[in-house]
């Protein structure tokens, strides 16, 4: 499932090597790149070509999972923590139905989530027991994450007051950045949702026999292809309004048609003939019709009835508007007194000149009258005089000129009521014919305007409403009779232009529909042919899990296959039974078979080379499974332990009876009980160091075998004890400082060639200082410790054959000091 070229790149390469034309190709690049992109090529501009891809912003460190911490929660009363090793490995997590294992399942995937898949499809009383019994406060989950190089854990709770709804909780996220509001700010959310490292026996059954859209879009979005599948959306969200208007400009061909065909009119006949012919349609003959005269009546009565039809004249509000108005300009006028005004006017000029006089002359006896003196005192009170009489004169200017203007207005909307020309004679209607001469009447009478506007205004008043009433009439009777004569032409030929309006742009329409399903058809091919490279590898693991669980069952599995889009989407198990094809696999399979095939497709998606989560979370994946296949689960685990953190809840002991069996490797296992008001004990079973010293005190024990062929076997086991006690403190110890766990495992594998550079590692941090080893045990922690080390080193010999049993003591006291 790698990924090396970006998506629109290796579409783009595609496009060329197949030589799509360009007005294809750019709609599917386009399509690729947004909605504004896609509205640009179908505009005919060119896009941008630039995909926002989600894994941009996505964390792509690697993320081990450190502690799980439960109060109040579930099965689990009062605060218990349960901590997992924090680098590869396999931690199993034993306990009877009941003990409350399970409680720290959910609880990983609620903290990180936000919800539990185990709780989906059940009723609601399921999300109401979530809260302990015994214990409801605090109520509390807390979750620590290892992000490999990084000193500090990023920790998430979630708490809940009492009373608290489920949905209700308080998040905290903390990280060596701060805290935050939620794993999204840490690239987080959208690798849980791809990736989902939990499972529960529940969801096993949903991956193989649920919903097989969900499964698919939950593949699907592994493989990268959610911009295809968006761009997809995109071609037919945009081809759907051009479908949909092509469709029914189509379909009003043939209803418009048939409605001309009902109308008695030879346009209209011969309009619905072009209409109903094959091909396109002639749309200049149709206009050719519509423009054609009415009928040869058209220059007599019918025309003038058309034209009373549409007479139209001022509204009455807006002409006795008009005569009030010119009512208050006439008093307005009257209060300036035109002679006073003009009187005024010569006055303000003499002064004007005066002032003009004494500015160049000075003070002076007055050149007018000779009696009076022009000084300051003077000028002012002539300044005074001069404003007075300049703003009555422009007052009185001001009222005439707007009552002339009203007067103007007057006269221009009478002279423009114009009744139309022509004779009502031929028309068969009597009171049309009565009518317009009323009218006409009507208009004359109203255009004998007096000369006073006040004489003028009530003329209007008085004589203006019985225009409008004849006007109305008039309207009526030419209405009614084009009524009685319109065959339906007129509204059938305004249907056929509107109609011609969008046929016009039907072939442009067409063109860019047939573009966007060439783009279409193209794009879903490719994504096809894409979608199967991608999910080879997906589909390779599958089967290779597939091969170690079957075990003794006579299905085989072949490659999984994605098939179909929209709403028909599906996975594809072609399965084999007894070497005959039988087609789908979900109809032949056993309820284990089935969790094993969940288990088949769960594992290469949860541990997929593009997430960031180096662990997995199995919560009862032994359900239904005979005893064969849960050997093939116990390897398939082992496997995946070799580079994950491999965590499985179960209560069937079959799981570690079989990875200690089958000799897997370490596993560490943690044994869950839970006691009266829900108490939970978790005591750490067997580990690998304490193993290798049971297995060595053992074998010391048995007189029956001599102790020269014990004592290689013994010294190896301790040994092994000893490297495997190192091993689990160099890696605390540096995951703690944020070491990577690539450079841990580096250093590891690279100071295991002696026991004294592994020693050195865990004791000093440094490979290089064997030769401080000896010296450092024997003043710190003695004889013994310098004894099992010894033999450890060097091999079993015989200084030591004489007490086997007290070699694994000693060498149980050393390991003691090196943890």
């Amino acid at each position: 499932m790698t990924r090396t070229d970006p998506l629109v790149e290796l579409i783009f390469n595609r496009l060329a090597d197949e030589h799509v034309p360009t007005a294809t190709a750019e709609l599917v690049l386009a399509a690729l790149c947004g909605d504004d992109d896609l509205a640009a090529a179908l505009r005919g501009d060119a896009p941008s070509l630039t995909l926002d891809t989600p894994g941009d912003r996505e964390s792509s460190a690697q993320i081990w999972l450190s502690a799980i911490t439960v109060a109040g929660f579930r099965g689990v009363g009062p605060e218990r923590t349960l901590p997992i090793g924090p680098g590869p490995g396999i931690t199993l997590v034993v306990g009877r139905n009941g003990s409350g294992k399970s409680s720290f399942a959910e609880a990983v995937e609620l903290a990180l989530t936000g919800d539990s898949a185990r709780w989906a499809d059940r009723t609601s009383i399921w999300r109401t027991g979530w809260r302990n019994l015994h214990s409801p406060d605090p109520c509390w989950i807390e979750v620590q994450l290892r992000v490999d190089g990084v000193a500090r854990p990023v920790t998430v709770s979630r708490s809940w007051p009492l009373g608290a709804g489920l949905a209700d909780a308080e998040v905290s996220v903390t990280s060596e950045q701060g805290r935050h509001a939620d794993l999204a700010e840490l690239g987080l959310a959208r690798p849980l949702a791809l990736y989902r490292p939990f499972l529960t026996a529940a969801e096993l059954g949903r991956l193989a026999a649920g919903t097989q859209s969900q499964l698919f879009d939950a593949i699907s979005a592994i493989l990268g292809l959610e911009a295809v599948t968006d761009a997809d959306q995109r071609l037919m969200a945009a081809a759907r309004p051009v479908e949909g208007v092509v469709k029914e400009v189509r379909a009003q061909r043939a209803a418009l048609a048939a409605r001309l065909g009902e109308v008695d009119d030879d346009r209209a006949r011969r309009a619905a003939a072009l209409l109903t012919g094959r091909g396109a349609v002639d749309l200049t003959a149709l206009a050719a019709i519509l423009d054609e005269p009415d009928d040869v009546t058209a220059d007599g009565p019918l025309r003038v009835c058309r034209a009373l039809a549409g007479l139209t004249v001022p509204a009455p509000e807006a002409v006795t508007d008009l005569a009030a108005r010119l009512v208050d300009a006439e008093a307005e006028v009257r209060r300036h007194d035109g002679g006073r005004s003009r009187a005024a006017l010569r006055s303000a000029e003499l002064l004007r000149l005066a002032i003009e006089h004494h500015e160049d002359s000075g003070d002076g006896p007055c050149p007018v009258c000779a009696a009076g003196r022009l000084d300051d005192e003077w000028r002012s009170a002539a300044a005074a005089s001069l404003v007075r009489l300049r703003d009555r004169s422009l007052a009185a200017q001001a009222a005439g000129a707007r009552l002339d203007a009203l007067v103007r207005q007057a006269r221009h909307l009478v002279d423009d009521l114009a009744v139309p020309e022509g004779d009502a004679v031929e028309v068969p209607l009597d009171g049309l014919r009565q009518a317009v001469p009323e009218l006409r009447r009507a208009v004359a009478a109203l255009r004998e305007l007096p000369g006073e506007p006040a004489e003028l205004a009530a003329h209007l008043t008085a004589r203006y409403p019985a225009v409008v009433e004849a006007a109305r009439v008039v309207r009526a009777y030419a209405e009614d009779f084009l009524r009685q004569r319109d065959t339906g032409w007129r509204q059938a030929a305004a249907e056929l232009r509107a109609w011609m309006d969008a046929a016009a742009r039907l072939p442009e329409r067409e063109a860019t529909l047939g573009r966007l399903k060439a783009a279409r058809s193209w794009l879903k091919a490719t994504a096809a042919d894409v979608r199967n490279e991608r999910l080879a590898p997906f589909a390779e693991h599958s089967q290779r899990i597939w091969s170690q669980l079957r075990q003794e069952s006579n299905v085989e599995l072949g490659a999984m296959r994605l098939e179909g889009n929209n709403t028909r989407r599906r996975v594809v198990f072609p399965v084999s039974v007894d070497g005959a094809d039988n087609g789908t696999a979900l109809g032949v399979m056993s309820q284990g078979e089935m969790h094993a095939l969940g288990l088949a497709t769960f594992l290469p998606r949860g541990c997929a080379p593009e997430s960031p989560f180096r662990f997995v979370v199995v919560d009862d994946p032994v359900q239904s499974m005979d005893p064969a296949k849960v050997d093939g689960l116990a390897r398939v685990l082992a496997e995946l332990a070799e580079q994950r953190q491999v965590v499985v809840f179960t209560h069937d002991t079959r799981l570690p009876d079989a990875i200690g069996r089958l000799d897997l490797g370490r596993a560490r296992i943690v044994e869950v009980t839970r006691a009266e008001r829900s108490v939970v004990t978790l005591r750490t079973g067997s580990d690998p160091v304490t193993r290798y010293l049971d297995d060595a005190y053992a074998l010391a024990r048995n007189d029956e075998i001599a102790a020269e062929v014990r004592g290689p076997v013994i010294a190896e086991l301790c040994r092994s004890a000893v490297e495997a006690a190192c091993h689990r403190t160099v890696w605390r110890r540096r995951v703690a400082r944020g070491v990577p766990h690539v450079d841990i495992e580096k250093a590891i594998e690279d100071a295991s060639r002696r026991v004294a550079t592994i020693v050195a590692l865990a004791v000093f941090d440094d490979a290089d200082r064997g030769g401080d080893v000896l010296g450092w045990l024997s003043r710190r922690h003695g004889p013994r410790a310098v004894t099992a080390y010894k033999a450890c080193r060097e091999g079993v010999h015989g200084a030591y054959l004489a007490d086997l049993p007290g070699l694994v003591a000693d060498v149980r006291h050393l390991v003691g000091v090196l943890s």
